[in-house]
């Protein structure tokens, strides 16, 4: 009873916090003067497990040695993980490192040979851009003072911040309305929850030391990623030492126009351990159709690239790309239908104060979470009339944008995918569907920027938020309305820390020398995909239409076989990730392999006994990328990834 009454406590919050300054510091320094493995990329939230764990496994268990009723509550270190978790999302691939590289490319990159000092700048909205050619300059090749211009800086941190506080607190306020359908009325799996509940978890020993970190199990686990990735590391340092890989050379396929990647991860493979084996099926089978459909695509000729889609759609043909979005929106649609019930209610007591509908355990009531998403909404689409979004199509663009978001948090909450890349994003699909030449040149220089929000959503705070509602749940923390005001902290403290470290690395060292990718690439490709539509402007790709209802009834009909069929053993939640789901599936279908063997001779009690196994190899993985992050730091060592082991 007394640690269901300690939870949102102050000093839960304030060591959350504190945890979450310390990630977007640490991991943008990472990024950016390190270069080691990337914690904060993928879903899976490395960095957050990392931190976690240092917290929960080491720093707490000493103070309760020390004396016991020092320590945090289960539910405290809950609460101060879903904020770590929170801050993991918003670094690395996350909008910290996005925001600077688009706000500062154009002015950048402007040659006379790709003139977009004409045909580029002066369509871009300049009061949410830093000005003054010196300041940009000096933040791309450092400054000879080493002062930073904050003047530069000021107005457009400012504008951008009002967006980033709407967006992502929309993400928590939709969450909180669909926390109670996933986690209560569909049971989703949240396979990335599994290993924080086991770090929080006691058993009758009431030992300082947590059972899992007393479960030999774990450390097996954890030892197979961790001493394969610190096998790698020493080679970077001695190229004596030899490197090991994870890998087995690609299975080329109909004339070699695509291939099966036979790609290992640890924590991949201890996720799909307790996902359903119908959901990892499914995510396996899909993969494996698609990339059929990709070399019979290549051996008859079909399928060249759609040149007015950016970069970020590129990665495969684009009928195949439109079926995926039209797959995922039927996904969201779908999932949104079946909740429809839930979704009444929560209406009824947003709106009617309806006495039969509790929303006490929730972070937010229901009132408060609807009124906040329809005020986010507002406020971006306000937002991006202003910066040139045409008014009619700003309903369109953040339709789309909370799709993807939906569709990726609800792949992760059900089928643990720790790497996946939406097929398209906001920007390109408005411009394929629409077409440029209706857009207009402003409408497409505030689609350009439009990427600093809504295009690289590898590692989403909506997927995190998700999955830390889960386990605050399964802990039952209380106090749990003080959540909010610390999302909104995290945000901003979060934010401040790894945007003002990226800006004073920059002019310390040259943005260009601090990573090529995102100040060389991400701060380009925006431009050029507005350069192209301005210079070649088309109209609706009908095509591109035809394919995304083809997915979207191919998708409808898995959800209807799913759903009336018992023996059906595809789940359609891997249909809309097929074409972006990369070399995990072996992963997957490995896991499903062995708990399948598990299940048939072992049983429940089997299964469950190995559990620590599969979750060490989750906590081996992270910890190695961690480990040598330190190393690298005290040694100076740079780029030194893992590549191979660290899955990030």
């Amino acid at each position: 009873m007394q640690l269901k009454e300690r939870g949102a406590s102050g000093r839960a919050l304030v060591v959350g916090l504190m945890g979450a300054v310390f990630l977007g510091v640490a991991s943008t320094y990472n990024d950016m003067i390190i270069k080691g493995s990337g914690v904060a990329t993928w879903n899976w939230t490395p960095g957050a497990i990392v931190v976690f764990f240092l917290l929960a496994g080491v720093l707490n268990t000493l103070v309760r040695f020390v004396h016991r009723p020092w320590g945090l509550s289960r539910g405290e270190l809950a609460v101060a993980y879903f904020i770590i978790l929170l801050a993991n999302t918003l670094t690395g691939r996350g909008f910290s490192s996005q925001i600077l590289p688009v706000l500062t490319g154009a002015e950048y990159y402007a040659t006379p040979e790709n003139d977009w000092a004409s045909v580029v700048q002066p369509h871009l909205p300049a009061w949410v851009l830093p000005q003054g050619k010196q300041a940009l300059w000096h933040f791309y090749e450092g400054s000879p003072s080493g002062l930073v211009p904050w003047e530069a800086w000021a107005r457009p941190m400012l504008w951008w911040g009002i967006f980033a506080l709407a967006l992502f607190l929309t993400m928590a306020c939709i969450m909180v309305i669909l926390r109670r359908q996933w986690v209560e009325n569909e049971r989703l799996a949240y396979p990335m929850v599994q290993l924080p509940l086991a770090m929080l978890a006691d058993d009758e020993r009431d030992s300082v030391l947590k059972p899992l970190f007393r479960n030999p199990l774990m450390w097996a686990g954890f030892a197979i990623p961790f001493v394969m990735g610190s096998i790698n590391a020493l080679h970077n340092y001695f190229p004596f030492v030899p490197t090991v890989v994870a890998y087995l050379p690609s299975i080329p396929i109909l004339r070699g126009m695509a291939s099966i990647s036979l790609t290992l991860s640890a924590s991949m493979v201890g996720f799909s351990y307790f996902v359903p084996i119908n959901i990892a099926a499914g995510l396996c089978f899909f993969y494996l159709l698609t990339t059929v459909q990709r070399g019979l695509w290549g051996l008859v000729g079909w399928g060249d690239k759609e040149d007015a889609m950016g970069a970020y759609s590129q990665y495969t043909e684009p009928d195949i790309i439109h079926e995926a979005m039209g797959g995922m929106i039927v996904l969201v649609v779908g999932t949104l239908w079946i909740g429809r019930h839930h979704l009444r209610d929560v209406l009824r007591k947003a709106f009617y104060d309806a006495d039969d509908v509790d929303d006490s355990d929730e972070i937010l009531s229901y009132r408060h979470a609807v009124l906040g998403t329809i005020v986010g909404l507002c406020v971006m689409g306000v937002w991006l009339a202003a910066t040139g979004v045409p008014p009619a199509l700003v309903p369109l663009l953040l339709a789309v944008a909370f799709i993807i978001f939906i569709a990726i948090s609800r792949t992760v909450a059900q089928g643990g995918v720790a790497n996946m890349y939406p097929p398209t994003n906001p920007p390109d699909f408005i411009v394929s569907g629409v077409g440029a030449s209706a857009i207009g040149a402003k409408g497409m220089g505030a689609l350009a920027i439009s990427y600093a929000w809504s295009v690289d959503t590898l590692i989403l705070m909506m997927s995190a938020c998700a999955n830390g509602l889960k386990l605050l749940t399964e802990v039952k923390a209380a106090q749990h309305r003080r959540l909010f005001a610390a999302i909104v902290a995290v945000i901003i403290l979060t934010l401040s820390a790894s945007i003002g470290m990226v800006i004073l690395l920059s002019y310390e060292h040259g943005a260009i020398n601090l990573s090529s990718f995102y100040f060389n690439n991400v701060s380009q490709y925006p431009f050029r995909f507005m350069a192209f539509n301005l210079g070649e402007p088309a109209g609706p790709n009908w095509i591109g239409w035809v394919h995304t209802g083809i997915g979207a009834v191919v998708m409808t009909g898995l959800m209807v076989a799913q759903h009336r069929f018992v023996w059906w053993p595809f789940h359609p939640l891997g249909y809309p990730v097929s074409c972006v789901f990369g070399g995990m599936w072996f992963s997957v279908f490995l896991a499903m392999v062995l708990k399948s063997v598990i299940m048939k001779y072992g049983g429940p009690p089997l299964f469950r006994r190995l559990r620590p196994f599969f979750l060490g190899l989750i906590l081996g993985e992270a910890c190695v990328g961690g480990f040598w992050i330190a190393v690298d730091y005290v040694t100076g060592m740079v780029g030194n990834t893992l590549r191979g082991i660290f899955f990030g």
